[in-house]
């Protein structure tokens, strides 16, 4: 009898327990120490859920196969928790640069917003007003001071080149969405995604090849200024040196390198994917950024340059040179 009852207690507790719901990351991948990081920071901001939601579901309406850009996105959030940590923020601006990097990308493949929409390019122009009014982007005084610089198609038709910019846009309407931002946390968090993009050579490159003018990218790319900005410029930076996207037949760099930069089969993409990562790893902004960059590249070299069939130790750039698109 005794069991019968604890048995009807038990089922009575179940009916009135709300059931668990999956979160919308379950379904999607991420390997350690990325989930434990990941974990850690839901479990202290229990709101950064609706964020990882609404990351989530843009980049799931955008793509036909979102599993890249969540996993790059996730990746940095748990980055930017773990350097949050090394640099002993405060609880406020750990949640803040987590926030900044779920949201980082979410205009990333957003195609009608380009500069060659005159709306569009106001959007932004009022945003910057706005983070200047409240003394963000001092270090950058070119930045944002050629509005026909942005506007060529070349420059603000690239989504790539500008998603940093838009993305400030859309990330401020998401958290007023939200909701438990202040305005001031909102700003920061804009500022933070604008200058994320920095540390990208290529992207600086191809802003200056396209109008034919040296250092025409301090236009378009501003130095990230405070703690959250540079965690989230770095996090970004040390996410692409993730393995799984890097090294695999059919992965994130190795299809940019065919796509962008032109490489024929796999010694070709393996030797200009080395080539971008080795001039990536050395512009992480923060010393826990550079430690981990550091210790990414470490993981990742040998395993390019076993693609390339070379020997351990062979330096791939003195043995084929600089790739053909960077000549």
């Amino acid at each position: 009898m005794r069991r019968i009852i604890v048995i009807a207690l038990a089922v009575w507790v179940s009916l009135l327990s709300p059931p668990v719901r999956a979160a919308a990351q379950d379904r999607f991948d991420l390997p350690q120490p990325y989930l434990g990081w990941e974990r850690a920071y839901l479990a202290d901001f229990p709101d950064l859920q609706k964020l990882t939601d609404v990351m989530i579901a843009t980049s799931t309406r955008q793509l036909k196969d979102p599993s890249q850009d969540v996993l790059h996105n996730r990746v940095c959030a748990a980055l930017a928790q773990r350097m949050a940590m090394d640099m002993k923020l405060t609880a406020v601006d750990r949640r803040l640069a987590i926030a900044t990097d779920l949201l980082h990308n979410i205009s990333k493949e957003e195609r009608p917003q380009v500069y060659t929409d005159a709306k569009v390019l106001g959007e932004t122009r009022d945003v910057v007003a706005a983070l200047r009014s409240k003394g963000h982007l001092k270090a950058s005084p070119a930045f944002w001071t050629d509005e026909a610089l942005l506007a060529k198609p070349a420059v603000g038709g690239n989504l790539s080149l500008i998603h940093h910019l838009t993305g400030a846009v859309t990330a401020g309407n998401v958290l007023r969405e939200a909701g438990g931002y202040s305005a001031d946390e909102i700003a920061r968090v804009q500022a933070a995604i604008i200058g994320h993009s920095t540390g990208y050579w290529y992207f600086r490159k191809s802003v200056d090849d396209a109008v034919n003018q040296p250092d025409a990218w301090r236009k378009v790319y501003p130095e990230p200024e405070e703690d959250i900005a540079r965690i989230a410029h770095d996090a970004d930076l040390i996410s692409q040196f993730e393995a799984e996207s890097v090294v695999p037949d059919g992965s994130k760099w190795r299809v940019l390198a065919a796509k962008r930069w032109g490489a024929r089969g796999t010694v070709e993409e393996a030797h200009v994917v080395y080539y971008v990562f080795s001039r990536l790893y050395d512009e992480a902004r923060t010393e826990s950024g550079k430690a981990l960059a550091m210790n990414e590249w470490g993981r990742i070299r040998p395993q390019l340059v076993a693609l390339m069939g070379l020997a351990p130790g062979e330096d791939p750039i003195a043995k084929l040179g600089v790739p053909r698109a960077f000549r």
